[in-house]
């Protein structure tokens, strides 16, 4: 049995995809059974918990051999994932694979960047078999910012002209899963990245051309950014964190590509235009009349 923690997150859900389309058998603990559809988890034995419900772990982790640890981030990150690692020991657990971050880091600027550092060294640890796997920024980044591309056909950040090697959600889902399968795939760290490293204005050409009008990049100080998050709603490590990230790109720190997608998976990882191309057909198709959907699928 294949537990997948964190399986109502946009790469959990996938990740529970790739599991049921190998005929896995797989359990997947999710915050709440309002986040999930049968659709999407009609294959997986669900249960309903946080990664610090020493109950609902108990149930989770129970005849599980494989974890696949997959975290909402969030301030108390590190404390939820070590009592994840406590349990899972306890249970008998023999592998887990766990979702961390490009950057991961001590010294990293980046909040979200030093809390998956402390895990991995937590996880090296332990006397699991693990697989780190280090995702670079999401494309469907783009998404957080969906209001602003169809009101003002633009999007803001503080990344400047830095390089970034973007990956699609699904490719990472796919090496996650192909990882906790594969015997030989043991103590690894894997960097998980898109085929390229492309710029924001490189993204605002491809959604312009998939969109078939133009879209800009407007490039902010640090501080403006942060404040346009915080307007938007979002919590204030949540704004520090994506402005210092960006940061960070903007001074080449994530521009490196890696071929892990194509040895892990045999194929070449999804491009940025084959991502623009699917987000604008979306955005389309929410906003077709006589549309039920209020906002844009997940991809």
């Amino acid at each position: 049995m294949l537990l997948v923690t964190g399986a109502a997150s946009i790469v959990g859900r996938h990740v529970v995809h790739e599991l049921r389309d190998a005929h896995v058998p797989h359990r997947a603990l999710v915050h709440s059974r309002a986040a999930i559809t049968p659709a999407d988890f009609g294959s997986a034995e669900l249960v309903v918990g946080e990664l610090n419900d020493s109950q609902a772990l108990d149930i989770a982790l129970d005849g599980v051999e494989t974890v696949i640890l997959i975290t909402r981030a969030r301030p108390d990150q590190v404390a939820r994932e070590s009592t994840l690692l406590a349990a899972a020991q306890r249970h008998g657990v023999r592998r887990l694979v766990k979702m961390s971050s490009v950057g991961a880091s001590r010294t990293s600027r980046v909040n979200v960047a030093r809390w998956h550092w402390e895990i991995e060294r937590l996880l090296e640890a332990t006397h699991l078999e693990w697989t780190v796997v280090r995702a670079h920024r999401p494309m469907q980044h783009v998404y957080t910012q969906l209001s602003s591309l169809l009101s003002q056909h633009a999007f803001y950040g503080c990344q400047g002209d830095g390089a970034s090697a973007d990956v699609d959600v699904r490719d990472v889902a796919a090496v996650l899963s192909r990882a906790a399968l594969d015997p030989a795939c043991v103590r690894q760290l894997l960097e998980i990245t898109g085929p390229a490293a492309v710029t924001p204005q490189d993204t605002a050409v491809a959604l312009s051309a998939a969109m078939g009008q133009p879209m800009t990049y407007v490039d902010c100080t640090p501080a403006e950014f942060v404040r346009g998050q915080l307007a938007a709603g979002l919590e204030s490590w949540q704004a520090e964190g994506r402005a210092a990230w960006q940061g960070e790109a903007r001074d080449g720190h994530f521009a490196s590509v890696s071929d892990h997608v194509a040895r892990m998976l045999g194929r070449a990882p999804r491009t940025l235009e084959q991502f623009a191309r699917e987000f604008a057909a979306a955005v389309r198709y929410s906003r077709a009349p006589g549309s039920r959907h209020g906002g844009v699928p997940a991809q």
